[in-house]
């Protein structure tokens, strides 16, 4: 593969993180939102929370792949994208863990 190829390679997945990451956001502020009624779907918060998982683990993977390729020898250029990608991940995956806790927490508040 050509540098222009594995930077090509590198944006794509790149974008790929951020929209599954972003598609976690997502689900993730739904139930942060869901939490806020005055009687949250705990059932539904935590499918939702399921969903957002997947989510989070497939921007996961397309990330871990990328670094595995580093890991293996195989030259991947600096990208302000993929840096972003990551950060992007991160923050959100903080989010999911946030809402991880908050959810049981609010329904034990609730429920007593």
């Amino acid at each position: 593969m050509d540098e222009e190829e594995i930077r090509d390679d590198l944006n794509l997945i790149s974008m790929q993180v951020i929209l599954h990451a972003g598609n976690a956001r997502d689900i993730v502020m739904a139930v942060l939102d869901g939490l806020a009624t005055k009687n949250p779907d705990f059932a539904k918060l935590n499918k939702q929370l399921e969903e957002a998982r997947k989510e989070i683990t497939v921007a996961h993977k397309n990330q871990t792949d990328m670094l595995q390729r580093e890991a293996n020898g195989d030259f991947i250029p600096y990208s302000v994208l993929f840096g972003h990608a990551q950060d992007t991940l991160m923050t959100i995956q903080s989010e999911l863990i946030m809402a991880e806790k908050l959810v049981p927490a609010f329904r034990e508040l609730k429920e007593g």
